[in-house]
């Protein structure tokens, strides 16, 4: 019998990915001390180091990597013989399971449904709303099959499919001094109370692309914890926020709200499709991204034009 289990050839997998031992954590869905904990379950019962620790950041000894290759084959064998074996057993049916940042939005949903229905009837997508706040780690973990997000991720292990383009702007209430504004610089926004849907930074979102390059943090921080609970609060009078024009269209409809466009020359983001690199051209998770840059790109890059 292996020794390992399947959760220690995930660990496996994640600490090849990143050096950083809590961003390995975190792409599990765990916490550090519980990923030592697995990490020593799994040397203890190969009686062999798989990682050697510099403070906070991990390698692979020569051993960790001859597992790596071994988990990667494994992992790869498991997912083509689930397909193989669902489709021995007259299951055509494949189920792609699909989530994404906070700030994607779904009203391109419907399109997608109906373009698969047409031309992929074989394959369902199911939606996976728990993983917004991290869906590369959702993704990385295997919880989903496939991850909509606000940038393109560089790493072997996945591929990144583009989508549209979208334009970030600040969310303010009508009435507040800076709502008439031809544009906002992002120390503009720094200096007021900022609502955000996370502390915790994305990949693609604003933390990232505009307050970091500039050195800036927001003074004070109201974490609201869901896009609409943001929106009541910069309705209210208690804050601004930073989202994209698509996702603050349906709220700003309902009243009470400025856009304003960031810089003089706007910011801008890609979103893209992020699927495991293992899962290949021709797979369902690869076919449900193709599909959707298909339904949403054109229309979606014409309007942020």
């Amino acid at each position: 019998m292996p020794t390992l289990d399947l959760r220690h050839l995930l660990m496996l997998e994640a600490m090849a990915a990143t050096p950083s031992f809590a961003d390995a954590a975190d792409r599990l869905n765990i916490t550090p001390s519980a990923l030592t904990h697995r990490l020593r379950e799994a040397e203890r019962r190969l009686a062999l180091p798989l990682v050697a620790r510099d403070g906070r950041r991990a390698r692979l000894t020569e051993a960790g990597k001859r597992m790596l290759l071994a988990a990667q084959r494994c992992l790869a064998e498991l997912e083509a013989a689930e397909r193989e074996a669902q489709s021995s057993h007259g299951v055509s049916q494949q189920v792609v399971r699909l989530g994404g940042s906070a700030l994607c939005g779904y009203d391109w949903l419907p399109a997608l449904l109906r373009h698969l229905e047409r031309a992929r009837p074989e394959i369902d997508v199911e939606v996976v709303m728990d993983v917004s706040l991290n869906p590369l780690a959702a993704l990385n973990d295997r919880r989903i099959d496939l991850a909509v997000m606000p940038t393109r991720i560089k790493s072997r292990s996945v591929t990144s499919v583009r989508l549209f383009q979208d334009e970030m702007i600040a969310l303010l209430p009508v009435a507040h001094p800076k709502a008439g504004r031809r544009h906002l610089e992002v120390s503009d926004v720094a200096a007021e109370v900022y609502v955000a849907d996370t502390v915790t930074p994305e990949h693609g979102r604003e933390f990232e692309r505009l307050f970091e390059p500039a050195g800036l943090r927001p003074a004070r921080v109201l974490r609201a914890g869901h896009m609409a609970a943001v929106v009541a609060l910069v309705r209210a009078g208690l804050g601004v926020t930073v989202t994209t024009r698509t996702s603050a269209a349906p709220f700003v409809a309902g009243g009470g709200l400025s856009v304003v466009p960031l810089t003089a020359s706007g910011q801008f983001l890609t979103w893209h499709a992020i699927i495991r690199t293992a899962a290949g051209r021709g797979s369902a998770p690869r076919l449900v991204a193709d599909a959707l840059a298909h339904v949403v790109g054109p229309s979606r890059n014409a309007a942020a034009q």
